[in-house]
């Protein structure tokens, strides 16, 4: 092998470890790699900084949709719609670049008026990007090529429910199954094979809505949790089998459950709007038995609208009230549920980054504020884009988010930061 040869394969191998292990610190699903919206980290941002031209990395027209970004081996992946295709596009995480593009037909319509793009947030893993179209199609995309792998037709396969808004259950892929929330007249939960697509079980009927699985690992025990239209569903997630149910229903019909379940150090975390209110349940394992037992239901303490929560230690951060009838931040204690503080800042969403919370509201403005119980303590607030109510990601001190028209991506680490 000669010199060039040698330093040719020498790159490659670099190369090919930087995509492999960059996911450490990816955001790589709904809520990220902790499934729920936090993360180790120091920002370490106490002295009023301002963003400025260069913390914003790139940006880039978008289309419709409510699919929030993922970050897997420095590409950021989104879902989006434009006329009448959905769209799966890789963007290189550095400069924003798009490195592939795939579009498919997409035939649905809202019957509310709202937003026809995609609402559901795609993952990845092994190399496969899945995506959950408001249709009800899912697709399994390489995560290099955007070749498809399979293809997977919930609507007709499983009558998955239309409901008010579509489909938006984000896909949760433990190990090689690909867990949905799709409420159909025949099924509740179902798994797929993330390398084929085949069933390989279903759940029984809970009733269809918008929360996302998450999973609950307990001892050797893999657990996927749900917040579906009838309440709380556990199902032991090798099988599908109900482990837990207890009824968490909304009196009123037009209503939805769109917050997923928050899974804390020993319990869940459950929240919606339309007089449903929030629980908590202590779970408690013993001899390969695992028990549940709530602890506390109440209404008015974090009704979740549609934002789901964030912890840090014995608090919850998150978004009390309706949206369009003017939501307020709130810190709570979730083991009685006692309100510590209520800061009207609109409705958004939430990261927790170490000590520090980020959050990004409806209006496009970009806070960042202490995870403390004692008092709303914000160290930065800007505006950093328009109107939008997608989720955003983190990854090594980047936030990538969009609005209505554009994704952009912003460096908190810049060196001119605070300049």
């Amino acid at each position: 092998m000669n010199p060039w040869q040698n330093l040719f394969f020498r790159l490659l191998f670099c190369f090919l470890i930087l995509d492999i292990f960059a996911s450490e610190n990816d955001w790589t699903n709904w809520l990220g790699p902790n499934h729920n919206g936090y993360v180790e980290g120091n920002l370490n941002l106490s002295s009023n900084p301002k963003l400025n031209d260069t913390n914003v990395l790139w940006q880039n027209a978008v289309g419709t949709g409510w699919s929030s970004p993922i970050v897997s081996g420095q590409k950021v992946f989104l879902h989006d719609r434009t006329g009448n295709k959905e769209n799966l596009t890789a963007y290189s995480l550095s400069t924003g670049n798009v490195i592939w593009r795939v579009s498919f037909d997409s035939q649905y319509r809202d019957d509310f008026g709202m937003e026809n793009g995609p609402r559901s947030t795609p993952a990845v893993s092994q190399d496969i990007v899945v995506t959950h179209s408001p249709q009800g199609l899912v697709h399994a995309f390489d995560r290099k090529t955007g070749s498809i792998r399979w293809i997977k037709d919930l609507s007709k396969d499983f009558d998955s429910a239309k409901g008010f808004f579509g489909r938006c259950s984000s896909p949760l892929i433990l190990n090689e199954k690909v867990i949905f929330d799709v409420g159909g007249s025949r099924v509740g939960l179902i798994a797929l094979s993330l390398k084929t697509g085949d069933i390989l079980w279903a759940s029984k009927v809970y009733g269809n809505d918008y929360s996302s699985v998450i999973p609950l690992r307990i001892g050797a025990t893999q657990l996927a949790v749900a917040f579906m239209r009838q309440g709380l569903v556990v199902v032991d997630a090798r099988n599908g089998k109900e482990v837990f149910f207890n009824r968490f229903q909304s009196p009123i019909n037009a209503s939805v459950n769109a917050a997923s379940p928050l899974i804390l150090e020993n319990g869940i975390f459950l929240s919606s709007c339309y007089e449903v209110g929030a629980g908590y349940w202590n779970f408690t394992s013993s001899d390969q038995e695992v028990n549940f037992t709530n602890k506390w239901k109440r209404k008015g303490v974090l009704d979740c609208h549609y934002s789901t929560p964030v912890a840090k230690g014995d608090y919850l951060f998150g978004f009390h009230g309706r949206q369009e009838r003017g939501a307020n931040l709130r810190c709570i204690k979730f083991s009685d549920g006692e309100v510590q503080w209520t800061q009207s800042i609109g409705n958004g969403h939430l990261i927790g980054v170490g000590e520090q919370i980020l959050c990004l509201s409806e209006k496009g403005e970009f806070t960042v504020f202490d995870a403390t119980p004692v008092a709303f303590k914000p160290v930065l607030q800007q505006q950093v884009l328009g109107q939008g109510r997608a989720h955003f990601a983190y990854s090594d001190g980047k936030i990538i988010a969009r609005d209505n028209r554009r994704l952009i991506c912003l460096d908190l680490f810049s060196e001119e930061f605070g300049k």
